[in-house]
């Protein structure tokens, strides 16, 4: 029985674990197989996330990148200047046109463009090419003598061959910017100089051409140095990578971004060569701030920084500008010339150890003083830019003004525009007497083209505000007069300079019963008074009389003859220039008188080419006869008169050339004009305050005093007055407008158009001393 018992214990003991075992295992396998199961469908879904994610990218990649169309701003470019032999350009003229062209000055023959070598009155200058409307200009040496103010030599240094002209590039003026502010000058990569290239690629990365778009080694490299100097001192991202960043990326530092970044340098690396990734870096590359102005690449950060294209960089230069790259406002050559100087040291030691330049060079490159242009790149000008903008949107939508990077030439001469600041800023403070906010518009243009050559909207003339020149619409008081003279004499045998008008008393009532009753400036009535001494001395109440005798409808056809398209009110005074105008329209009348009657619209605009130099559009010259000659000469004869013996008296002698012009003052002195021209140009100045508080100032107190600086300090062809064939010249007498004789008493020589001289002859007081001792013993 024991053994029975002993046989049976142990049969129990391994019966009963068996059945718990086996539920134990099935128990497991329901538990685990799921979570296995879930883990592969995540790993799936993970590898499915990450395709479609670098699928994505790479389609931002491959579409940003083959359709990268950079929003280039408009480039505007002042008037290229033209040289020939008889030109009047003065020494201190030319080297002004140079120095804002920033062409450096040697001490020998210049061997590379944008150089020269001034000596006394003789330049050689080796100029730039350059594409204009009517095709390229090509670089040339040139000799260049300047005698008495004029070009009295001009030939090719190497030839010696007299050349009939030369254009030098334009001035570079501002860009119309887009909303974001980028700009951009573009450089396909094969102008780009080879030694710039390899210096970039040595100093920024230097497997380059070896790696995929991301570089293990530089990362592993970089790595060590900034754990050894306990700091970021060394980065290791690739240029396909920082091409990557700045294109595609924000700036956020983020090992996201980072992943991000790699992705799709190795994306832009499988898609694109070598060649078209680093001359998309050389153009997108952020390299400094002007004002709200950003500079992106290297073509127009060279410009900017230096003052000429990358091809004309010193070696010292192009090393400030690549290293620039790790920081462009900490190594700002302008705001930080002692880091931008350590900084291109660095990199010319880096050019040194990799075998471009030996160590004689590379100790001359770091010698070399740091010289960077100072000269802001932004709007110089904006009253002339403004009114470019304002002409080209009749042609061009704004927003291609702003991206399509068109290539605008206008009619700016940047010397004349100095000049006209410089007048302002220097006179108009001396014509203050209590406050220092008196105003002030000028616009200079030329006679034969109607080209606006200069314009300042302000007595800052670099303030980008109102532009008083085209928009402040001001009485013109006497301006008006030679309108309302020229309406009459156009009235051909029933006026002329000698017809006799009242100076009397006059009293108008309107039709609200309110009397008005004009006054000379002198307060004073003159009697009869010939038309020609009226306009001399600027009496008010014969051209007050003489208009209405006219009607108003006769002197706004007048107007619109002259260029000005201003419906005249229906009131007596407009008669004495209480009427709105412009400064801008001012000079459209005056210019079609400085042109003898032939009348061109003024125009800020010559031509625009495409972004790839392909001419879009030509603003040919538009010249109108819009009224007869022979009456705009005798106009002319009074306006050349009164800067001689008139209100403008002594002007032409101050000056030392003859010029003819028009002071102009409104009621109460709230206004102070001056509308004069030589034979190739005319000017038209303004003063006054904005809130129209009298400025104590006459037209020739005031406005002529900047006139004349601005003439004083530029090269002008003398007035000379050109009579047509029907015009004759006869004797009159001052006081009766009669014929008379230029030996007698009170006569004058007076232009008349043939037929409409007086036929009546005065009685002579004879001005012979011989005549008078005669008439003694007689």
């Amino acid at each position: 029985m024991t053994k029975r018992k002993s046989r049976k214990t142990p049969a129990r003991r391994r019966s009963k674990p068996a059945p718990r075992k086996k539920r134990k295992q099935r128990s497991r396998g329901v538990k685990h197989l799921p979570i296995k199961r879930g883990l592969g469908w995540a790993v799936v879904a993970l590898l499915l996330v990450s395709t479609l994610y670098v699928l994505w990218l790479d389609f931002v990649v491959v579409d940003r990148f083959t359709g990268r169309v950079w929003s280039i701003p408009a480039r505007v470019y002042a008037r290229p200047l033209e040289l020939y032999v008889g030109k009047k350009i003065t020494v201190d003229e030319l080297l002004f046109e140079l120095n804002r062209l920033d062409y450096q000055s040697i001490r020998q023959a210049p061997t590379r463009p944008g150089r020269f070598h001034h000596w006394g009155r003789h330049f050689e200058i080796k100029t730039r090419a350059f594409r204009f409307w009517d095709g390229d200009e090509h670089s040339k040496d040139v000799r260049i003598d300047i005698s008495s103010g004029k070009i009295s030599a001009l030939f090719d240094v190497n030839s010696k061959k007299a050349l009939p002209l030369i254009r030098l590039d334009p001035v570079y003026i501002t860009g119309i910017f887009p909303a974001h502010g980028e700009d951009r000058v573009l450089l396909q990569l094969d102008v780009v100089p080879e030694v710039f290239k390899q210096m970039l690629v040595v100093v920024e990365d230097r497997r380059f051409y070896q790696h995929r778009g991301i570089d293990l080694r530089s990362i592993a490299r970089a790595l060590i140095a900034n754990i050894k100097a306990g700091r970021t001192v060394q980065g290791g991202s690739t240029i396909t990578q920082q091409l990557v960043k700045n294109m595609f990326l924000t700036p956020d530092r983020s090992l996201w971004r980072k992943l991000n970044e790699a992705i799709m340098a190795v994306l832009l690396e499988l898609h694109y060569d070598k060649d078209q990734i680093l001359e998309t870096y050389l153009n997108e590359v952020y390299l400094g701030q002007d004002a709200e102005r950003a500079i992106h690449g290297f073509g127009l950060a060279s410009v900017f920084y230096f003052g000429k294209s990358l091809d004309e960089l010193d070696l010292d230069q192009m090393a400030v500008l690549i290293g620039m790259v790790k920081g462009a406002s900490y190594y700002n050559p302008v705001r930080n010339p002692q880091r931008a100087t350590e900084r291109r040291n660095v990199v010319i030691d880096a050019v040194e150890m990799h075998g471009l330049l030996s160590k004689a060079q590379a100790d001359f490159q770091k010698s070399k003083k740091l010289v960077v242009t100072t000269r802001s790149k932004r709007a110089l000008y904006p009253a002339f830019v403004n009114l470019v903008q304002r002409q080209l949107t009749r042609d061009y939508d704004a927003e291609d003004l702003k991206t399509e990077g068109l290539q605008i030439f206008t009619t700016l001469d940047p010397f004349i525009q100095h000049v006209t600041e410089q007048s302002i800023r220097s006179t108009v403070p001396t014509l203050e007497r209590k406050s220092d906010d008196l105003q002030a518009a000028a616009i200079v243009t030329s006679v034969d083209s109607g080209e606006v050559l200069a314009i300042a909207g302000d007595r800052n003339p670099s303030y980008a505000g109102f532009n008083r020149a085209l928009d402040a619409r001001r009485h013109i008081g006497s301006l008006m007069k030679p309108v309302i003279y020229l309406t009459a004499v156009k009235q051909t045998g029933k006026y002329t300079l000698a017809s006799l008008l009242s100076d009397t008393r006059l009293r108008v009532e309107g039709e609200d019963k309110k009397v008005w009753e004009p006054e000379n400036f002198d307060k004073k009535y003159h009697g009869d008074v010939i038309m020609y001494e009226a306009l001399l001395k600027s009496y008010n109440i014969p051209a007050a009389r003489l208009g209405l005798e006219l009607g108003l409808s006769s002197i706004t056809e007048t107007m619109r003859q002259l260029g000005s398209n201003t419906v005249l009110p229906p009131y007596p005074s407009i008669t004495l220039g209480a009427i709105d105008l412009s400064p801008f329209e001012i000079a459209s009348i005056y210019q079609t008188f400085a042109a003898n009657g032939f009348h061109s619209p003024l125009r800020s605009v010559r031509a625009v080419l495409d972004s790839q130099g392909q001419p879009l559009k030509r603003y040919q010259l538009d010249v109108k006869r819009e009224t007869d000659p022979a009456a705009i000469a005798l106009i002319n004869f009074v306006l050349h008169r009164v800067t001689q013996s008139g209100t403008a008296a002594g002007l032409s002698e101050a000056l030392g050339i003859d010029v003819a012009g028009k002071t102009g003052t409104s009621d109460e002195l709230y206004d102070s004009w001056f509308a004069g021209f030589s034979s190739d140009k005319v000017a038209v100045v303004w003063l006054g305050f904005d809130d129209q508080r009298p400025t104590g100032l006459t037209g020739a107190s005031g406005a002529m005093r900047v006139w004349r600086r601005i003439f004083n300090g530029i090269s002008t062809v003398p007035f000379k007055h050109q009579m047509p064939d029907e015009i004759r010249h006869v004797w009159i007498d001052q006081a009766t407008g009669l014929l008379s004789d230029k030996r007698c008493e009170n006569a004058i020589e007076l232009p008349f158009i043939v037929g409409t001289e007086p036929t009546e002859s005065a009685g002579c007081e004879s001005k012979s001393p011989l005549d008078w001792l005669k008439k003694i013993f007689k």
